[in-house]
């Protein structure tokens, strides 16, 4: 007699984990033909032809076999090149990179090797809801700090040391931020790493949108990583995805000390083996030749970015926070007397705009919707006239 899945009992684990409320309004614009997505961290203009070339090469000829599981070590030496330079960053390409397919992925193997049941990391929201999920499904427990906003939402360090208990194991930190686009300082940063040597616990440092910061004179957005004292206990998780444009082909890395990277390696044989070997031949080559690549990104992300702003900044429904890196905007629909989830449903059905609730990532964020400014100008600026229009409507 055939089994009825149904009837199988499935883990308390897989029951209780939470989805994400992105992939929720990911799924529901996918239903509608003509929408305007404000909703995904997509960049509009993926990878650069001699990167995509370089993945086809791959097929080609056939390089599509097993790799190391830390990644070909060209890829760990084009890596190492660009945090040293870009970054000032320095890690040792045979014991310190790993990588990784896709940073999602690389986060969750950071939290495999750290965490035992019963640990706690503490995670600031507003934050990017993958967080929350991959630390109970390690049996640890995510504990929340709210960004203030009288702190431009960036880190605070004696906000966080109300939450340190004998059970902290880690820190998560998320610089340029997502949703709210901040930019902690380094001297904000320094005092949180104080609090990490004192209390012995991890930093674990998505750092996916390094190289969106708007103020001139920052060419990246400082790492923890880079603090004295820091190095052996940080894990930087990197990603190809915004900075290459190469989302899809989910390839990424960590940085972090050779026991760490080890052990990593170990638990990622287990879990996926090796990498794709045409998105490492790919990713090697963007790592190889980046820098006018994403100087001319950045520069795309603050046009886009100044559009969402001039769009929005003479409505009497809808005002900003002014973001300082990533991809994203915070508006505050408060004034339309929807909460922001009403807000979101209302536009997407009424005028085919999708933008994310707040609620997806805390409570804090419930007044307000995040947009994306990651994709196509032209779309940009017309799916912030319909949201204007509609918020006016209401």
């Amino acid at each position: 007699m055939a089994i009825q899945l149904a009837s199988m009992r499935l883990s308390r684990t897989a029951m209780m984990t939470p989805r994400s409320g992105i992939r929720n309004v990911f799924d529901e614009a996918g239903k509608i033909d003509d929408v305007i997505s404000l909703a995904i961290g997509e960049p509009s203009h993926t990878a650069a032809a001699g990167v995509a070339k370089a993945g086809e090469y791959a097929i080609e000829a056939g390089d599509t076999h097993y790799t190391d599981v830390l990644g070909s070590d060209e890829f760990r030496e084009r890596a190492a090149d660009y945090e040293r330079t870009a970054r000032d960053l320095v890690y040792d390409p045979e014991t310190e990179i790993c990588a990784v397919p896709g940073a999602t992925y690389g986060l969750f193997l950071s939290m495999r090797v750290l965490l035992d049941p019963g640990d706690e990391v503490i995670v600031c929201t507003p934050a990017f809801p993958a967080y929350d999920a991959q630390i109970l499904l390690c049996g640890a427990t995510p504990v929340h700090v709210q960004l203030k906003p009288e702190h431009q939402m960036h880190y605070a360090a004696e906000d966080i040391q109300e939450a340190i208990t004998p059970r902290t194991r880690a820190i998560i930190l998320n610089s340029p931020g997502n949703p709210s686009g901040a930019v902690t300082s380094y001297e904000e940063l320094a005092e949180v790493a104080q609090l990490c040597i004192e209390n012995n616990l991890w930093a674990v440092s998505d750092e996916v949108y390094h190289p969106f910061v708007y103020e001139e004179s920052m060419r990246s957005a400082p790492s923890i990583a880079s603090v004295p004292g820091m190095h052996d206990r940080t894990v930087v998780v990197e990603s190809m995805s915004k900075s290459f444009g190469m989302t899809g082909w989910r390839i990424g890395y960590l940085l972090a000390p050779e026991d760490f990277i080890e052990r990593a390696s170990e638990i990622a044989e287990s879990l996926h083996s090796s990498v794709n070997t045409p998105a490492l031949r790919a990713a090697t080559q963007a790592l190889s030749h980046p820098h006018q690549d994403i100087v001319s990104r950045r520069a795309d992300a603050m046009t886009k970015r100044a559009l969402v702003l001039e769009g929005l900044k003479d409505s009497s429904k809808l005002s900003t926070v002014k973001p300082e890196g990533a991809l994203y905007v915070l508006v505050d629909v408060s004034a339309t007397g929807l909460s922001d989830e009403e807000f979101s449903e209302g536009l997407l059905r009424e005028t085919h705009v999708a933008v994310v609730p707040g609620a997806a990532f805390g409570d804090m964020t419930r007044r307000f919707v995040r947009v994306s400014y990651a994709g196509e100008g032209e779309e940009i600026e017309e799916g912030i006239r319909r949201m204007k229009s509609f918020a006016q409507s209401l």
